[in-house]
């Protein structure tokens, strides 16, 4: 009777508060913090059904099993739950030694039965990451060394700690949802799916081999992008920035032809940014020209854009893509990313060639962009010939507070270029014309501050590189 027991891991248990109370067969009652939290309860009520069914399917199955299926849920406060936790596992071993033993997932002569249980484990625990990350409005979800961090507002955040196998459980998990070798660790891999039923989600999925915490042994690191392409782009007007700011973009956007750059780092809305962007050059044509976007997925569908999304799997990388777009005859091009040399010779020929071309880049300066691009092989003359504005962005989250910290850069006009002279990114610099909202996102720090009453600390790092800028625009 014992064997066919539904059970849950201390670990999950404790992380949701939730914990098996009594069961007789297909009767069942659990003890939960928050008996309320329908999601919970939808999920663990999921994972119980499967349960019985497995259990139905054995031979000696209990008659007891076989009747119909009753969970009930009951409140129970934080130390009722350690208690019973603490009850139901102690009489195999100490809890302390259940959380970082290795489990027997990893051993090939692991029973069915066990491998059935410890698959419905992280079915769960892979429900409870999900749904934790989507509440947190988490962009991307980092798994390695046994942890997992939400990517929130451009800053990773502890969610949780795993046991090394419960960690080799969720990756077994996710790789098997997203199509990859289960059993491959060192080799990279790129795979993807669409999470939940009602309320779907796309998932990206990224896993690389590291060395483990033993010599011989390999471990993965295992990145997931969260891509709700249901929901739409903001306006630019809501983005955060200023009005100057939202006059130079726009400014920006009626040139027939050029290069503009959104660049950033991870995670700092870049995306969203060239997305509310094609949405309003299409309102402000009256969808009298045609937009084309390439990326890898698509973060939003964008009604009356035509959207390609590039796959490396099928050799539908933006290099190719871009050899045979231009057949499509397009007025505004979107590139995702440019990522090597191809894809940026190809963007400033568009741009030379009568088309907008809007594109992201890993940099975090205006000057970043063209060293960026010069280190692709494209001539510093050429950059400056077709570029027409950078938005340089980053989001800066302070104390639950999250603005937008936004550089809107022009090339300065009739600026004699010295090709032949290696210039400093704090030289360069000095050719584009900088409008910012740096001072505007401080009064609002310093005005959260003081309803808080809290000292006004501002983190160094971020405040250093923008000082001499604040300094311009306060003498302003």
């Amino acid at each position: 009777m014992n064997n066919y027991e539904f059970k849950l891991t201390p670990a999950y248990c404790l992380y949701n508060g939730i914990a098996v109370k009594k069961q007789q067969g297909s009767k069942i009652c659990f003890l939960s913090e928050n008996p309320d939290d329908k999601q919970l309860r939808e999920r663990v009520t999921k994972a119980f059904r499967h349960h019985l069914e497995y259990v139905n399917r054995q031979k000696d199955c209990p008659e007891i099993f076989k009747t119909k299926p009753s969970v009930q849920f009951i409140a129970g406060n934080r130390t009722e739950l350690r208690m019973q936790v603490s009850h139901l596992y102690s009489q195999n071993e100490n809890m302390s030694q259940l959380i970082t033993t290795k489990a027997a997932v990893t051993k090939e002569k692991q029973s069915e039965e066990v491998k059935k249980k410890n698959e419905a484990a992280a079915v769960l625990l892979l429900d409870s990451i999900m749904a934790d990350a989507r509440q947190r409005n988490a962009t991307d979800i980092h798994i390695e060394k046994n942890c997992v961090r939400f990517r929130v507002s451009g800053k990773l955040e502890l969610s949780t700690q795993l046991t090394e196998d419960k960690c080799i459980e969720l990756i077994q998990r996710i790789k098997f949802l997203a199509g990859m070798n289960v059993l491959e660790k060192r080799r990279s891999q790129d795979g993807h799916f669409v999470y939940g039923g009602t309320d779907p989600i796309f998932v990206r999925v990224s896993t690389v081999g590291v060395v483990g915490s033993k010599n011989s042994e390999w471990e993965e690191s295992v990145v997931i992008r969260l891509l709700d392409t249901k929901r739409l782009p903001l306006s630019l007007e809501n983005l955060g920035f200023n009005k100057v700011q939202l006059l130079k973009i726009n400014q920006i956007g009626k040139n027939p032809s050029g290069l503009v750059i959104i660049c950033g780092p991870t995670g700092a809305g870049k995306s969203t940014t060239a997305a509310s962007l094609l949405i309003e050059l299409k309102n402000r044509s009256d969808n009298a020209i045609k937009i084309i976007s390439l990326e890898d997925p698509p973060e939003y569908l964008l009604p009356g854009i035509t959207q390609i999304q590039i796959d490396e799997k099928t050799n539908n990388t933006f290099a190719e893509v871009l050899m045979h777009v231009f057949r499509q005859d397009p007025d505004v091009l979107m590139i995702g990313e440019i990522r090597d040399e191809t894809t940026a010779t190809i963007a400033i020929r568009a741009a030379l060639t009568g088309h907008l071309v809007i594109a992201t880049l890993h940099t975090s300066t205006a000057a970043g962009v063209i060293l960026r691009l010069e280190n692709l092989g494209i001539p510093k003359n050429l950059i400056f010939s077709v570029l027409k504005g950078v938005i340089v962005q980053e989001l800066n989250n302070f104390k639950g507070n999250v603005n937008l910290l936004a550089d809107v850069s022009v090339p300065v006009e009739n600026i004699e270029l010295n090709v032949e002279k290696e210039l400093t990114e704090s030289q360069l610099e000095d050719y584009f014309e900088h409008t910012t909202n740096y001072r505007q996102v401080l009064a609002k720090t310093i005005d959260v501050l003081k309803q808080k009453q809290q000292t006004v600390f501002i983190p160094h790092n971020q405040i250093q590189r923008k000082t001499n800028r604040l300094k311009t625009e306060a003498v302003g």
